[in-house]
């Protein structure tokens, strides 16, 4: 047993003093024998030749730039998301970021630029995107990435990188810029379009300055972008007046409405917001497809109508003027055929009194069109006659189904309170119309 537990208390101390002895060695030998090891991907094989601790063009960076934002560890799906695994690929490979081979090729970059070789400018700034993301750099080399696209006359490539770099750097100093950039690109898109009337689902293999598919409306979307991305910049009224035209030009009404709409009610200080009025108030008329159709458009073409004259009075003169009042003309016109098709269907069902309200409308509300004169004379000719009932069975109705006549007395107090709000001049609300 004493020699046992006398073994036992030796084999410690032998370890240690073996582990002390490798320690010297290596003390003694230096740190000059490491050598950093060669990789076979290596594009330079001279980078390897570095000393301990430098780093070459594949190897990661051990400083971190506050800007940049570490991915934290995927968890269940996130693991195996395309960017989570390329990133884990690139780093395996030693293409991890690396802040200094980041700034050196955003620094040859720059240079080929001023040299005007953009396509060679073009692969250093994808490479200063790659190896430092979420950096001022990155924003940096991402506008001027987007800017030897647009040299190139590339424009389909360029405006996408304009716009992906405002998804990223929404706050960018390069926004004013961006904005003037993708309007240029929008007004020449819509001009070739006009120009050669592009067919949406032939493709475009020929052209680099024009998209792939549907030119107009990729230029549609730029327009979209420069006012999304900078609601109040110096252009955003302008992109909208310029989209809002584009489909007025190509008899798209309900969507020029739209956007004419939009800027009156977003941009009230816009140089554009008589023009606005004006072409708004025709595509709303345009719009209008008939007595037979819903009528909202045509109330509002009326309200808009007489906002525009009351709106503008000193700067409509001459032709606007003139045109206006014809406008409202044709809408009244418009509102009088409505009322009277009405007042024609319910007399021929003998609805007479149902006609005799919108034969009274007809000739209170529109008494200048030529409709109103004939309404008066309906209204002399059904005036005391009596409605016929649509019930064949009155006595089995009222005995099966006794709230039909609770429904219908409703229904007529309706038809009596919307014409006393009709006649409301207390000033509380505008008559109805």
């Amino acid at each position: 047993m004493p020699s046992v537990r006398t073994q036992t208390s030796i084999r410690p101390i032998s370890r240690t003093v073996c582990t002390a002895g490798i320690a010297c060695l290596f003390l003694l030998g230096g740190c000059a024998t490491i050598k950093t090891p060669k990789w076979p991907w290596s594009k330079n094989p001279e980078a390897d030749k570095t000393v301990a601790g430098e780093l070459g063009e594949d190897g990661d960076s051990s400083v971190i730039s506050s800007e940049f934002n570490p991915v934290e560890q995927e968890f269940g799906w996130e693991y195996f998301k395309g960017e989570n695994i390329k990133r884990r690929w690139k780093k395996m490979l030693g293409r991890g970021p690396n802040e200094p081979v980041a700034r050196k090729a955003l620094a040859e970059a720059d240079g080929l630029f001023r040299d005007r070789k953009y396509a060679e400018a073009a692969k250093e700034y994808k490479v200063a995107i790659d190896r430092w993301p979420d950096s001022v750099i990155e924003e940096d080399a991402l506008w001027q990435l987007a800017e030897c696209w647009f040299f190139t006359d590339r424009y389909p490539k360029a405006e996408d990188c304009y716009d992906e770099l405002v998804k990223k750097y929404a706050n960018s100093r390069y926004l004013d810029r961006i904005a003037q950039r993708q309007f240029v690109i929008a007004q020449y898109w819509i001009a070739l379009d006009q120009k050669n009337n592009y067919m949406t689902i032939v493709p475009n293999l020929a052209d680099r300055s024009r998209p792939l598919f549907d030119t107009r409306g990729r230029a549609i979307k730029a327009y979209d972008h420069v006012r999304i991305n900078d609601p109040r910049g110096a252009l955003a009224d302008d992109s909208i007046m310029a989209q809002a035209n584009a489909h007025f030009v190509d008899r798209q009404w309900l969507d020029a409405d739209y956007f004419y709409g939009l800027l009156r009610s977003e941009y009230p200080e816009s140089d554009f917001l008589l023009q606005a009025h004006l072409l708004g108030l025709q595509a709303k008329l345009r719009a209008y497809q008939g007595p037979g159709y819903e009528g909202g458009i045509l109330d509002e073409a009326e309200l808009l109508a007489d906002q525009t004259i009351v709106q503008f009075p000193d700067q409509l003169a001459g032709d606007e003027a003139e045109r206006v009042q014809t406008t409202r003309a044709a809408i009244a016109a418009q509102q009088a055929t409505r009322h009277w098709n009405r007042a024609e269907f319910y007399a021929k069902g003998e609805h007479y009194t149902s006609a005799r309200i919108y034969y009274s409308l007809l000739a209170r509300d529109y008494p200048k069109t030529m409709l109103a004169q004939q309404a008066r004379d309906r209204l002399e000719k059904y005036n005391g006659l009596e409605d016929v009932s649509d019930n064949p069975f009155p006595m089995l109705t009222a005995m099966l189904n006794p709230d039909s006549l609770k429904e219908a007395e409703l229904d007529a107090m309706a038809e009596a309170d919307t014409a006393i709000a009709r006649e409301d001049t207390s000033g509380i609300a505008p008559p109805l119309r």
